[in-house]
């Protein structure tokens, strides 16, 4: 049976057989097989993703075949992969597919357990002190894990895709109307905190890692720099770039897409999608209300917040846009922004009902409500993103 050749990138000349002017394209097949290693194995398993021929499940010890590739130079790539494990070797994988054969593609995924693998992290007010925590997504083993100085406000943190870091802002000022946020990283236990660029600081709002964790995007007014616009960097805080550049529209609250490929916001216009580098931008939802969208990590629907008249209320749609519709029963909650479970099959939120706020765990369905940080003490939460 042919073995795969890997080829140095996506746009070598085809090698393609002919079936004929006015017959159906030629194909071949490919086989994909994935061994995976170390600790904290993701059970659910994988998606392998065949350029042009669709997707397939596979375990994370398994073999799934797709047929009907289209001859020629395909990409193959391991999707669904838990941040805590990593696809060795070259990722995506380029192969030549020869009509009428059948070529095989070997994955080694390394696995390991790590601090945040399947915990919530929040920041929350208790006793007039805004800091960082971590828990169980059932409420258990609470973690605080900063402690933050009184002038200081440490926000909307959000956990690496390996789990071993936390990105956060530093809101530094007394009043709300008058502060400064900087950008910084730590270890998942609160230590070794690191300033990122842009140093000069900003009114930035939340900041959000890229699937492999390479770089960071965010939104907001650079003190010395344009209003309202997306920028992207590296991890480090390195090359810092302006993705937007649309002085008379405001972009905010991005979310990367599960392969990286594209960044999802919320604007003046309504929630957008454009390719990572700014180009290719188009208006998925007109609702000018609409804010903190999240894809799902198999990258079919989106969760959002919606400002009604008198509460915001989570949505949920379908990744083109459609169908957009409420999470949870009108039952005059006035929920916060939405994170999905690694899995996509829970979603965590805030939520003031009876004039108490907590966090609760739902179902992707909105069933199965639970409050997880009932009777804690928290006099505010928010930002709840949920560990790989």
């Amino acid at each position: 049976m042919p073995t795969f050749r890997l080829l140095p990138g996506l746009c070598l000349a085809l090698a393609v057989a002919s079936c004929g002017d006015d017959g159906p394209p030629a194909t071949g097949a490919v086989e994909v097989t994935t061994v995976s290693t170390g600790d904290a194995l993701d059970t659910d398993g994988y998606v392998a993703e065949v350029e042009g021929a669709g997707s397939v499940a596979i375990g994370i010890n398994g073999t799934a075949t797709l047929s009907e590739v289209p001859a020629g130079d395909v990409e193959i790539r391991l999707a669904r992969v838990r941040g805590n494990c990593t696809v060795q070797g070259p990722h995506p994988r380029v192969l030549r597919v020869v009509a009428g054969e059948t070529f095989q593609v070997h994955f080694d995924v390394a696995c390991a357990a790590t601090p945040m693998l399947g915990r919530i992290v929040f920041y929350a007010q208790r006793n007039s002190k805004y800091d960082l925590f971590a828990m169980n997504p059932d409420g258990s083993d609470i973690v605080q894990l900063t402690d933050t100085p009184e002038e200081e406000r440490e926000v909307f943190p959000a956990v690496s895709p390996d789990g071993r870091k936390i990105l956060f802002t530093n809101r530094v000022g007394p009043e709300d109307d008058a502060y400064i946020e900087y950008l910084y990283v730590m270890n998942a236990d609160g230590t070794e905190r690191v300033k990122l660029p842009p140093l000069g600081g900003g009114i930035l709002g939340e900041a959000v890692w890229s699937p492999d964790g390479s770089r960071i995007a965010f939104a907001g007014d650079l003190l010395d720099g344009e209003e309202d616009e997306i920028r992207v960097m590296s991890a480090d805080g390195a090359g810092l770039v302006n993705v937007t550049n649309t002085p008379d529209i405001a972009e905010f609250t991005p979310a990367w897409s599960p392969d990286g490929r594209q960044i999802l916001f919320a604007s003046s216009e309504g929630l957008g999608v454009m390719n990572s580098d700014g180009t290719g931008r188009r208006l998925l939802l007109d609702d000018t209300h609409a804010d903190s969208p999240r894809w799902s990590p198999d990258g079919t629907r989106i969760v959002f917040l919606s400002q009604g008249e008198t509460r915001d209320r989570v949505y949920v749609m379908n990744a083109d846009g459609s169908d957009p519709e409420p999470l949870l029963p009108d039952g005059g909650g006035s929920d916060g922004p939405a994170s999905w479970s690694p899995t996509g099959d829970r979603l965590v939120l805030a939520r003031v009902l009876n004039s108490e706020i907590d966090i609760y765990v739902v179902n992707s369905d909105g069933s199965g409500m639970v409050n997880v940080s009932d009777s804690q003490g928290f006099e505010y939460l928010g930002a709840q993103p949920w560990g790989p």
